[in-house]
């Protein structure tokens, strides 16, 4: 347990981060578009930027708690 949030909430949401960003890795490598709305490489880039808030969010609000 970190700060209070469990082991298991902890590293499903550290994978996920994980996962998404080897995703965007990749399709950064292959040269997808960049910067066009809408695009899988900006898909990811968000995704990965919420999902990293997510897990701020919710180590703060264990840590307040």
């Amino acid at each position: 347990m970190m700060v209070g949030v469990g082991s298991a909430t902890l590293a499903t949401i550290v994978w996920v981060h994980v996962a998404i960003r080897l995703l965007h890795l990749g399709v950064y490598l292959r040269g997808g578009n960049a910067a066009k709305g809408g695009s899988v490489r900006t898909i990811v880039y968000v995704s990965g930027a919420i999902v990293t808030l997510v897990l701020v969010l919710v180590t703060g609000w264990a840590a307040i708690n």
